[in-house]
């Protein structure tokens, strides 16, 4: 037989090199690449920490406002937190999900790191005030509204000096609980 397979296994080769047999190659090359891939997967399991949080997201708005008859730039960050879901209490013995997607203002791009530090803390307040609440005070424009109030409330006692000048519904769900 003569062709590739021959040429490299071939112990008298003429350049005098010791010829290199696949099977050492594959014995060198396979493990080499199990290690890299299992890095690989553990590194984007359970090393890159940003990761956990890439849903969420920010925007800045840049807008001027006339402020003692003169134009001055105020800038607006909106950043997305992440859905959170809670279960609320029923008089009939229903189990009913809330689940809320807020957006929050804030006044400066630097805040967002402290934000992020405190995204556990706010997620608790969340939950902790609408698992208290019912559907019934939820319904309608003037529930959401108070929740909204309060929600700011108690989020702003967790983030100051950090004032969060407004908090947004992106979106909110009552659903049935199966």
């Amino acid at each position: 037989m003569t062709g590739f397979e021959d040429e490299i296994d071939d112990p008298n080769d003429e350049n005098g090199r010791k010829a290199v047999s696949k099977r050492k190659v594959l014995l060198f090359l396979l493990p080499l690449l199990i290690v890299i891939g299992v890095s690989v997967g553990l590194y984007h399991t359970f090393g890159n920490p940003a990761s956990d949080i890439s849903g969420l997201s920010y925007s800045v708005v840049e807008k001027q406002e006339l402020v003692d008859g003169k134009n001055e730039n105020k800038t607006l960050v909106f950043y997305d937190l992440p859905e959170i879901s809670s279960r609320i209490r029923t008089g009939d013995g229903r189990k009913e999900i809330v689940k809320i997607k807020i957006s929050i203002e804030l006044s400066r791009v630097e805040d967002i790191k402290t934000i992020e530090g405190l995204l556990p803390k706010l997620s608790d307040i969340i939950i902790n005030h609408t698992s208290e609440l019912t559907s019934d005070e939820i319904n309608g424009a003037n529930g959401l509204y108070w929740l909204k109030e309060e929600l700011l409330y108690r989020i702003n006692l967790v983030t100051a000096p950090i004032k969060i000048e407004n908090l947004n519904f992106k979106a909110f769900e009552v659903q049935q609980e199966n």
